[in-house]
């Protein structure tokens, strides 16, 4: 849920325009369309002195923002609201995780994709036992989880039955 919370406010900031796509000319208020300038109506008269860059990020989220269905749109305002909400600390927390994110190979972006819709699976008491657990451990035995997680992908059906041994073992469950 957290992740969904984080990913929700990085597209809500997409959506607007925060991106960092950066167009090659200056684009004047006349270049916009016809809908570009009713969404960006408010900053007319500014529109010219503000930097290139912003007026092209400007521009694709106009773009982005009409591209959008009527519940897209809800759901962006909300997430800019919860975005707004955030202290700057909070902000900083998301932008850094954004980044590691971002730094994933696709391969290691799949996996994490995979453990979260596993855990999502869960029933909802199992997820508490698990989330309780996890914020018990100490960074040895969390590392530790995350090692075998790794593993037991690319492991041996005899190879998995130990790991998840382990793992139980890990988290103080007994079978």
């Amino acid at each position: 849920m957290r992740f969904a919370r984080i990913r929700d406010c990085f597209y809500a900031v997409m959506v607007l325009g925060l991106t960092l796509e950066v167009a090659a000319d200056s684009l004047s208020w006349k270049d916009l369309d016809p809908e570009a300038q009713r969404l960006l109506a408010p900053l007319e008269q500014q529109w010219d002195a503000l930097p290139a860059e912003r007026r092209a990020r400007l521009q694709t989220g106009a773009a982005r923002w009409s591209s959008l269905s009527p519940a897209q749109r809800t759901r962006a305002r909300r997430n800019l609201e919860r975005w707004q909400s955030l202290t700057p600390v909070q902000k900083e927390r998301i932008n850094k995780r954004l980044q590691r994110w971002n730094a994933l190979s696709d391969d290691a972006k799949q996996r994490l994709i995979r453990q979260r819709d596993w855990f999502r699976s869960l029933p909802a008491e199992r997820r508490k036992k698990l989330r309780r657990r996890w914020k018990s451990m100490g960074p040895e035995q969390r590392e530790r989880i995350r090692q075998l997680v790794d593993a037991y992908q690319d492991a041996s059906p005899e190879e998995r039955v130990r790991l998840r041994r382990e793992f139980r073992t890990i988290i103080g469950e007994s079978r």
